[in-house]
């Protein structure tokens, strides 16, 4: 008689039950999964004290997110990949102890330029919690039961951009920016915690693909070769970059155009977040009774009419109290969109599980980083290019979307 692997038996616990098993694992996700949001948004408030303590200059510090957002960005694009070949539980806890080391060793680099570098790896390390999490929900849901997961862990994730911006402002208010490296190794060791004690493996070696590095590559190349997972994918990636348009121009619009002082930014900014995680929490009572695909296009087609007619209102001069209800509602449509998206590309590449989150990754960060400096173009002044981004993104994410369904039939 044959024994079944217990990590086999985890599985199937969580797949056929809603029990304790399956929250504590999807709580343990969430957290990795913050990681990006927890090692960028927190030390913002201490850039300044860095380029003092180092005496550079405030671009070379700013590096230090640039080189981050890198290692995210290849970081996710090769570890999914290997994760369908190595699996999931090995790999996931080795990116979190080098981003625990990488945290440590931060605090005790001896110049800005060893910073950019460990940045890079910090970056490269944190993307195997982020891009092994959404294999793990692939590996142990599918359906409508994967776009619940996927929004409950957008939930989650959706508490570090509120969190990790006030935490940093507090550290730079009262300690030095070493203290912020400090707190992110101990969410490192958080994580890491999490990866050993929660997270089972759950790509079993008979799951698993052949070939070492030829099997990663082909893993990567047929996903994007899928047109219906690209067009999902590219849904994806747009509606980041319409999220990272606003992220990246909202303090100067909020506080230079709208006319709050910065403690009144951070209430909007948190308020925002909290439309967020209200669709997300919709989300998962809503898809039990709607298709996710269907969610998907009424949510994305809301957030059209939004942003085009906020641009339409900054263009006519228009730019008090309808430029904050035009972010609220669109934090809000993405509450209904980014879980639902990932589950619906995922469940276009079954079994390429690792290779479609790595993808996924890649798109998503490849439009936050294009959009960024795109916001900025006309100043600290005005809303119109924030506007612009935000409506030209989502328009854009609309056709992709549409795109999906007719390449889905």
């Amino acid at each position: 008689m044959t024994i079944p692997h217990p990590d086999d038996r985890f599985r199937s616990r969580l797949k056929l039950s809603g029990g304790k098993d399956r929250t504590v694992l999807v709580a343990a996700l969430g957290i990795l999964s913050a990681v990006s949001p927890m090692a960028t948004d927190m030390y913002l408030a201490s850039m300044p004290a860095m380029a003092d303590f180092f005496g550079t200059s405030a671009s070379a510090v700013q590096l230090t997110l640039t080189s981050y957002m890198v290692g995210m960005a290849v970081g996710q694009f090769l570890l999914g990949p290997v994760s369908d070949v190595l699996g999931r539980h090995r790999l996931m806890v080795a990116g979190n102890l080098l981003f625990l080391l990488s945290s440590v060793a931060i605090v005790l680099a001896p110049g800005i330029g060893v910073v950019v570098a460990l940045r890079l790896v910090q970056g490269f390390a944190g993307a195997a919690g982020v891009v092994i999490a959404r294999a793990i929900v692939s590996d142990i849901a599918t359906g409508r039961q994967a776009a619940k997961l996927f929004s409950v862990l957008a939930t989650i994730t959706s508490f570090a951009p509120v969190l990790a911006p006030l935490l940093g402002g507090i550290i730079a208010t009262v300690a030095a920016w070493q203290v912020v490296f400090w707190a992110l190794a101990g969410f490192g060791l958080l994580m890491l915690a999490c990866s050993v004690l929660v997270v089972p493996e759950t790509l079993p070696p008979e799951r698993r693909h052949r070939g070492g590095l030829r099997a990663v590559a082909g893993n990567a190349g047929a996903v994007l070769r899928t047109p219906s997972f690209m067009a999902y994918a590219l849904t994806f990636g747009l509606v980041f970059g319409t999220l990272f348009s606003y992220i990246s121009a909202s303090s100067f619009v909020v506080q230079n155009v709208v006319g709050f002082s910065a403690l009144g930014y951070s209430v909007v900014f948190a308020v925002n977040a909290g439309g967020a995680i209200a669709g997300a929490i919709v989300n998962t009572r809503l898809v039990d009774r709607v298709a996710p695909a269907a969610i998907l296009r009424t949510a994305v087609t809301v957030m059209v009419a939004v942003n085009v007619a906020g641009l339409g209102l900054v263009l006519a001069g228009i730019t008090g109290w309808s430029i904050l209800i035009q972010l609220f509602l669109s934090q809000c449509c993405l509450g209904f969109i980014m879980g639902n998206t990932v589950a619906l590309a995922q469940s276009r590449v079954p079994g390429r599980a690792g290779a479609g989150s790595a993808v996924l990754g890649l798109i998503q960060f490849f439009f936050g980083g294009l959009v960024s400096p795109l916001t900025g173009v006309a100043g600290q002044h005005s809303a119109v290019p924030m506007a612009l981004s935000m409506a030209v993104c989502s328009a854009l994410a609309l056709v992709t979307v549409l795109s999906a369904r007719r390449l889905t039939r």
